[in-house]
């Protein structure tokens, strides 16, 4: 187990390396790594947040490669769907997700909006409190 678990931390280690090289040569192949990894059924985001990842793959949203966009989208929905929405939160991913939500590609603006709402709250159901009248 303890071997498994250093071998993912070297797994993503070295993909978040690539994301955040300078140039462009192998960050789609690393993105699209990282969100298939995240369609396994044992996956969890820690490792990903404890690396500083969320900022990383929030920073791919800006790319215009839109292979690279839509692969950072899967990974922050994955994330989103864990319920790790406060590491999401906190890197400005909801900014970023709400100027996407328009977007002209139908399958971006798809993602995008998936995304926006496993982090916004339907206030539709949130329950509120009222500060009772004392007198």
């Amino acid at each position: 187990m303890a071997e498994s678990l250093m071998i993912e931390q070297d797994i993503i280690e070295d993909l978040l390396t690539r994301l955040s090289d300078k140039g462009m040569k192998g960050k789609e192949a690393a993105i699209e790594a990282l969100a298939i990894s995240t369609e396994d059924d044992g996956w969890r985001p820690e490792e990903l947040i404890r690396q500083g990842g969320i900022k990383i793959v929030r920073n791919m949203l800006q790319a215009k490669n839109k292979h690279i966009v839509y692969s950072a989208l899967k990974i922050i929905v994955a994330v989103a769907s864990t319920g790790e929405t406060e590491a999401l939160i906190e890197e400005g991913v909801i900014a970023c997700l709400d100027a996407m939500a328009d977007d002209k590609n139908p399958a971006i603006r798809e993602k995008a909006r998936e995304a926006l709402a496993l982090l916004q709250p339907d206030v539709g159901y949130a329950v509120m409190s009222k500060p009772q009248d004392e007198y």
